[in-house]
């Protein structure tokens, strides 16, 4: 993969650097805070080389690269500069939207120091089950606290992440995570007077490994820290704003935020511990099955605090950790069985590559790449996922170290009990091979490589073939380099045409299905039964009158012949709201095709040749 060439092209497509708010990556994608998500031109972003899938939830839109995403990522943090502006008006996500988004920027972060310090965790259980190392010797000593430092710190890292979600001073998120960590402070806790500040109780609390009180602390920090900027005098700004600051969140997160957020901790803990004991069986065979769903929608971050929590309070995690190795190797299992009976050699090797990674616990590539695309196979996933996570929570298994799960980290299934380590590789064998049968009896709708199944004078006729895009609408045609918008006038979005409608009626150009009916009705996306991606986008910004003046009279998935009527719109009134009319015609897979040739006619009508397309 040409890593550059990849960055380049995802950045174009996502509306370029002024388009973008913030951009992270996970172990698999790119996430992106878009100020405009229209902008993103999904279907041309999916056929980028590199590129697995899309996916758009919590406030982020999500590009799936798989495991060279971090330098995917490298290469396109050099185009530009990115998040950096405290101007910039992000776009806010809200309700449950918004909590997932926070969990996601909060823990993506921070998950490969989790992962690191657990593998080592994983890593000293195999030496001394084995006798290989003995829990006397200073190595052993040295390893388990260099094994239990992010956890042991997990505030630390929250404060970092936290902050830089929050948009608030790192410095000084982390100098409240040092207050509650401080040394000086567990003495002060650890003795039998009761500790007060300034008369103000202080509840005795332990926030090492703890989660919520300093998520709560930086969220409440970031008002504080607007409050301090605003009443501090320029003159002695630099001094008196963090001191503002440290004084008042440091006895507020002492005495009202850690204990309340310690509480919501036992809570958590509580419901945690009644689950494994009344429901363990059930919960694995929930997270097995609908994994794939949680990933696609990212509300696996959401699992984030109980799993952690679990873990700092019990040392195992039996809740989530479980039915995520069952669903790692149901998506291998599902991969592979697509490897054995496609005929297509590209799917082969993508579903070998994938399901193997899947296996060893990175999912999203099989996931995207080949389980969900099919469809069939997904099926198989979910109940192979159900079947393995019922099994393993009926014997109780959990996970002594945090992290991704998978065949590389089974050593983290090995707890005091002999039987866990065995019970979770035979949950995984009941995963991988129920999803493996379900798939080769299922079956899916095998990609059809046309040089196998062609003969070659009809490749060459294909390769030849025109196809016609009707005009969709009646007015002047004009220049789509005329255009009064530079994303179009470009040719960013694709080759095409622009007309100026003289009827408030737009049809479909092609036979075809509809691929992209905006929510604010401004644009439409029809395919063409060849596969010409159609892109109409009536007027200029009229995004922004949120679909008033406009009527849809179909939706998306809908099935349409040359002519049929998709949107009305009345000109008039858009006209004298201040918006441009002109509207483009984008062919999106321009560089499909080698050829794009717009009618040379100056006025068009319904049904008239607009746009000839030859491959």
């Amino acid at each position: 993969m040409d890593y550059q060439k990849t960055a380049a092209d995802i950045l174009k497509l996502v509306g370029g650097e002024e388009n973008i708010s913030q951009v992270t990556h996970c172990a698999t994608r790119l996430r992106f805070n878009l100020k405009d998500d229209t902008k993103a031109d999904t279907e041309a972003i999916k056929n980028v080389k590199g590129v697995m899938g899309t996916t758009n939830n919590g406030g982020q839109y999500q590009v799936i690269i798989g495991s060279d995403v971090a330098n995917v990522y490298k290469q396109l943090v050099e185009l530009g500069s990115f998040g950096s502006s405290s101007n910039e008006t992000e776009k806010k996500s809200r309700g449950i939207s918004a909590l997932f988004d926070t969990l996601s920027g909060v823990f993506t972060p921070i998950m490969p120091a989790m992962v690191g310090c657990a593998m080592i965790k994983a890593i000293l259980i195999i030496l001394t089950t084995f006798d290989w190392l003995s829990t006397e010797s200073q190595t052993y000593a040295i390893l388990t606290f260099v094994s239990d430092a992010a956890f042991y710190f997990l505030p630390m890292l929250l404060a970092w992440s936290a902050a830089v979600k929050f948009k608030v001073n790192v410095g000084l998120a982390i100098v409240i995570a040092g207050v509650l960590l401080h040394p000086s402070f567990a003495a002060l806790m650890s003795g039998e007077e009761a500790v007060k500040f300034i008369g103000l109780p202080i509840t005795n609390a332990t926030y090492t490994s703890s989660v919520i009180p300093i998520i709560l602390a930086v969220w409440v920090m970031s008002y504080v820290e607007k409050f301090a900027e605003k009443v501090s005098p320029n003159i002695v700004k630099t001094i008196l704003k963090p001191l503002l600051i440290i004084l008042i969140m440091a006895p507020l997160t002492l005495i009202v935020l850690g204990p309340l957020g310690a509480i919501a901790g036992v809570y958590v803990a509580e419901a945690v511990a009644f689950v494994n004991i009344h429901m363990g069986w059930l919960v694995s065979g929930i997270v097995g099955a609908t994994f794939p769903f949680l990933i696609m929608t990212g509300m696996h971050y959401s699992l984030g605090p109980i799993a952690v929590t679990a873990f700092t309070t019990t040392g195992l995690e039996g809740i989530i950790g479980p039915g995520m190795l069952i669903h790692s190797f149901t998506q291998g299992g599902a991969a592979m069985a697509v490897a054995l009976k496609t005929k297509n050699k590209d799917l082969r090797q993508l579903a070998l590559s994938s399901g193997t990674t899947a296996v060893l616990g990175v999912t999203e590539p099989a996931l995207f790449g080949v389980n969900l695309r099919l469809k069939k196979p997904l099926l198989a996933v979910v109940v192979a996922g159900a079947a393995g996570g019922i099994y393993v929570g009926a014997f109780g298994v959990a996970r002594a170290a945090m992290g991704i799960t998978g065949l590389a980290t089974l050593p983290a299934f090995i707890t005091e009990n002999p039987m866990n380590l065995v019970h979770a590789i035979i949950g995984c064998v009941i995963g991988f091979g129920t999803a493996f049968v379900m798939t080769l009896i299922l079956g899916f709708e095998d990609v059809v490589d046309v040089e196998e199944t062609e003969p070659k004078e009809t490749v060459r006729t294909i390769l030849k073939a025109s196809g016609m895009v009707k005009a969709p609408l009646k007015g002047e045609v004009i220049e789509l380099s005329k255009v009064k918008d530079e994303t179009f006038a470009s040719g960013m979005m694709g080759k095409g045409v622009a007309i100026k409608p003289t009827e408030g009626k737009l049809v479909s150009p092609v036979d075809g299905v509809v691929t992209a009916l905006f929510p604010t009705l401004h644009a439409v996306g029809v395919t063409s039964d060849e596969g010409i991606e159609i892109l109409m986008h009536i007027g200029m910004d009229t995004v922004q009158l949120e679909g008033k003046y406009f009527e849809a009279y179909v939706k998306n998935g809908d099935k349409v012949k040359a002519g049929d009527l998709l949107i009305t719109f009345d000109i008039d009134a858009i006209q004298k709201a201040g918006y441009e009319i002109t509207t483009p015609i984008i062919i999106s897979n321009s560089n499909q095709y080698t050829e794009i040739e717009a009618t040379t006619k100056p006025e068009i009508v319904l049904g008239d040749g607009l746009l000839t397309i030859t491959q």
